[in-house]
């Protein structure tokens, strides 16, 4: 008989727990339903309070109407259910963790002004679209080169390279890892570059990992000397907190070079294992004065949770850096634990101020309402709005919400393609030769609402032609979406209509 690896072990047991929880959950809520007129009026100003609490919160009003919803349906169960996962008090302490991290380590968050000032030349447009992420704390930075990667597979040779050149630090944070040969090879430079001196730090999502990570990884990067953080355990107990993964992807070296993009550490980001097709991935190198930014991201989770009084100074030290290229760029992170939705106002901004066009790369295809508005206002506008999708799903039940959307965008003039030879993992937009963004961010609630992520914005870079011209092959590579007829019909309607209302909620 095959034995299971610990991993799934754990995700069983745990997965078990719950169950059990939500089970007494349901047997409590049946129990209290099926009482008297009086217990069933108590449980009705119950929900009541919970639907006007909902109402009241600061969060996507599509999350709310799900959840309005659900407690309709089932108003003991979906009120609970609420209060352990659906409010954010039961994130607290991530919530309180991070923040604390955010505050000792907003001193290091130097405005750039003269960028700013530079930009604002340069062209208003973009540098009120950049006042936006200022505001958080988020700086434009000039003095940096950028590099563009298609595919995990060009990129992952010039992440070795970048690591093999360390001197004093690594900073990796992913969240999915899986033994094979990128897990492999990169694993092997980093212990090389530990016991050349150099400090590495390794963050990965516990949950994003728990079927994937190899029995011993944490263990065996320990042992020779690189520290590791899984972040946000996956635990037995139904909470809000374990809704909230870490989905970004940085490899940060010496505050000098940074990569971030839609690759994990697993050989399918690589196309060195067939998952779904072909693997579809972009990759952005950041190199000079923008690197230090992503070094800050960074070292603004792993002292959250580890070395909380720790001096970052030295990481974060200026290093003389001279540009080959023109052009700015702006990193920036988005959070769940607060009220902002960074990501989604980022795509927002530039669709809103585009005048030409917009392509985006996206593996899913869940917009809430704002962001569906904004895009078929845009094609009505008459602007080229393109977005590439996967033709081959990772996951059938998103793929099936993401189809829901078709027939509302494509009516409104948006074009939308499919990549029929695998899986487009891409994430980021490109607009109007000024402007584009790459990194972890999916046009999906989860991504918008609930993780982790990170991402950059490039302002008359270089990197915004070559990602434009990655995009048109791609899309000469893709089938058009016009048929949507087949989804009509009143039982396709009421399908879709149940996927929309769930969406917020997966």
């Amino acid at each position: 008989m095959k034995v299971l690896k610990p991993a799934v072990n754990r995700f069983l047991a745990i997965s078990i727990a719950l169950l059990i929880q939500v089970a007494v959950l349901i047997g409590v809520s049946k129990f209290f339903e099926a009482r008297s007129a009086e217990i069933n009026a108590l449980i009705r100003i119950l929900s009541i309070a919970v639907v006007l609490f909902i109402i009241n919160e600061r969060c996507n009003p599509s999350i709310k109407m799900a959840w309005i919803v659900f407690i309709y349906v089932t108003p003991v169960f979906g009120s609970i259910l609420y209060i352990l996962i659906g409010g954010k008090s039961p994130r607290k302490r991530l919530r309180n963790a991070c923040e604390g991290a955010e505050k000792r380590n907003c001193v290091y968050r130097i405005p750039q002004r003269e960028a700013a000032e530079k930009l604002k030349a340069e062209d208003e447009c973009l540098y009120v679209q950049s006042k936006y992420l200022a505001a958080l704390d988020f700086p434009v930075c000039e003095n940096t080169d950028a590099s563009y990667y298609s595919s995990g597979e060009e990129a992952f040779p010039y992440m070795l390279e970048a690591i093999e050149k360390a001197e004093k630090f690594i900073f990796l944070e992913y969240f999915i890892i899986d033994e094979g040969e990128m897990l492999s090879r990169l694993t092997d430079a980093l212990v090389k570059k530990a016991k050349e001196g150099v400090l590495v730090r390794f963050i990965y999502d516990d949950m994003g990992s728990v079927f994937t990570a190899p029995k011993g990884f944490k263990e065996r990067l320990e042992e020779n000397g690189i520290k590791c953080l899984a972040f946000n355990p996956y635990l037995p107990v139904i909470s809000a907190a374990m809704n909230n993964r870490d989905h970004r992807k940085i490899l940060s070296i010496d505050s000098r070079v940074a990569f971030t993009g839609g690759i994990n550490i697993a050989d399918e980001y690589i196309n060195k294992k067939e998952k779904y097709g072909y693997w579809k991935d972009t990759v952005v190198r950041i190199e000079g004065d923008g690197a230090r930014e992503f070094t800050l991201m960074f070292l603004d989770l792993w002292n959250a949770f580890c070395d909380k009084d720790e001096d970052i100074s030295p990481f974060l030290e200026k290093r003389e850096y001279t540009a080959k290229d023109k052009g700015f760029v702006q990193p920036f992170s988005d959070t769940p634990l607060d009220d902002e939705t960074v990501g989604e106002n980022v795509y927002l901004s530039a669709i809103n101020n585009a005048k030409k066009y917009i392509y985006i790369y996206t593996p899913y295809l869940i917009p809430d309402y704002e962001l569906n508005s904004a895009l078929c206002i845009a094609a009505k506008k008459g602007i080229d709005v393109k977005i590439i999708v996967p033709g081959i799903p990772d996951k059938k039940i998103v793929y099936s919400m993401t189809k829901s959307y078709y027939r509302t965008l494509i009516n409104a003039g948006v074009e939308i393609y499919k990549f029929p030879s695998g899986f487009v993992h891409a994430k980021g937009f490109v607009c109007d030769d000024i402007i584009s963004c790459a990194g972890t961010i999916n046009l999906d609630f989860r991504s918008m609402c609930h993780h982790f992520e990170c991402g950059c914005v490039f302002y008359n870079s270089p990197v915004i032609k070559e990602m434009k011209l990655d995009m048109i092959k791609t899309i000469e590579k893709c089938e058009k979406v016009v048929d949507f007829q087949r989804f009509n019909g009143f039982m396709g309607s009421v399908y879709h209509a149940v996927l929309r209302l769930i969406a917020p909620l997966m």
